[in-house]
């Protein structure tokens, strides 16, 4: 016999916990998270640019992008011109008396444009203070003094004069001196055309003495051409000669007389231009003379459209160098063309890595028409995909300028 006392019940008690299947689970999904961030951080470390590497090569492209920006840009490219062309040459003399005065025809051609006539006056004269030039006209029209030079040596003997007129009349004309006194004289005319009409000549310079060596030095520009005209004593047997130096284009040459050395010989040349060019003669005796040269300045072609690009031979390293903005279009430096270099052609071996491009573009910038705005953009690349691009503008210095 039982006696209940009380209710009594069964609990049963569940534990918390993870199975093996879902800690399986688990295991794998994190497995897999961290395989996936690794790939990613792998991917991107991979494809992002060395902080080094961009440093360098963002060095060189600021670099290049501020030496091309200091570059000219003008309206015309410098290169543009077109350089003065021979056209006519003429020559005479007084003979071996002295006169106050002389005659020489020339013709200028109808060709051409932008035209001038230079004349070289040599004179001799045992009377001092020498004698000078006092008019001189083409086809009635006054021509102007350039500039002149006495050989220098007391007494002096020799005097040379040089003298212009631009846009002369075309056809055959003459050309008429005066003397401030009696001389013996020769006179020659040499004729151009594209020349700027404005400022038609650089510096002219000068030079006298004593020697069988005439020869001045002229400060000059790449499409200049040098013009000069020498004057030298007759020898007393009359034999005296004058010969252009290497280089030069003789254009006339000429002597008062060879019965004595009361006589002048003279000449004229010219020489393409470049930074500095000395116009020379050689005698066959050492007497006194007087040269004067100058350099004829090139008619600027202009034009509202750009030329862009190198004219043909330039390069950023050897002469003719690079002397304009577009000038570095298309250019690159990379392994096959001698890595990065700086403008003196000096390479960097530390730099091999690294390449460069340049373009550059008419773009307008504002109210700035395309005309009168360019667009640089340097690319520089690098180790670990390093890419560098920086663009810049450079405006004209004078827009619609004409020179």
């Amino acid at each position: 016999m039982f006696t209940k006392s009380g209710n009594c019940k069964s609990r049963l008690s569940r534990q918390g916990g993870l199975s093996l299947v879902e800690l399986v689970v688990f295991i794998v999904i994190v497995s897999v998270s961290i395989v996936g961030i690794f790939l990613v951080l792998n991917l991107a470390t991979r494809t992002s640019a060395d902080p080094v590497a961009r440093k360098q090569a963002l060095a060189i492209a600021e670099s290049l992008l501020e030496e091309i920006e200091l570059m000219p840009f003008t309206f015309c490219d410098p290169d543009d011109a077109a350089v003065p062309v021979f056209s006519a040459a003429s020559e005479g003399n007084t003979g071996s008396t002295a006169v106050g005065s002389l005659t020489v025809p020339h013709t200028v051609g109808a060709a051409g444009t932008n035209r001038i006539l230079v004349v070289g006056v040599n004179i001799f004269s045992d009377s001092p203070p020498l004698p000078t030039v006092s008019t001189m006209t083409y086809a009635g029209q006054s021509m102007t003094f350039l500039a002149a030079q006495e050989d220098g040596v007391a007494p002096s003997r020799i005097r040379t004069e040089m003298w212009y007129i631009k846009a002369p009349a075309t056809g055959a004309n003459s050309i008429a001196i005066t003397f401030s006194a009696s001389v013996r004289a020769v006179a020659g005319g040499m004729s151009y055309t594209n020349v700027h009409q404005t400022t038609p000549f650089g510096t002219p310079a000068t030079a006298g003495g004593l020697s069988d060596a005439p020869s001045v030095t002229v400060s000059s520009a790449a499409g200049e051409l040098v013009v000069d005209t020498v004057g030298r004593r007759q020898s007393s047997s009359g034999t005296q000669t004058l010969t252009a130096g290497g280089g030069q284009t003789e254009r006339y040459n000429d002597k008062s007389g060879t019965n004595n050395d009361n006589n002048v010989l003279g000449a004229g040349s010219e020489e393409a231009g470049a930074a500095s060019v000395t116009m020379s003669w050689t005698a066959n005796s050492d007497w006194k003379w007087a040269i004067v040269a100058a350099p004829l300045k090139p008619t600027v072609v202009c034009t509202t459209t750009e030329v862009i690009g190198p004219e043909a031979g330039e390069s950023r390293y050897f002469a003719p160098q690079f002397d304009h903005v577009n000038d570095y279009h298309g250019f690159t430096m990379n392994s096959g063309n001698g890595g990065i270099k700086d403008i003196t052609n000096t390479v960097f071996p530390a730099l091999n890595p690294y390449s460069a491009s340049v373009s550059v573009v008419q773009e307008a910038l504002g109210s700035i028409a395309a005309t009168e705005s360019l667009r640089v953009t340097v690319t520089v690349t690098g180790p670990g995909n390093t890419t560098v691009t920086l663009d810049g503008y450079r405006t004209r210095y004078a827009p619609d300028a004409t020179q």
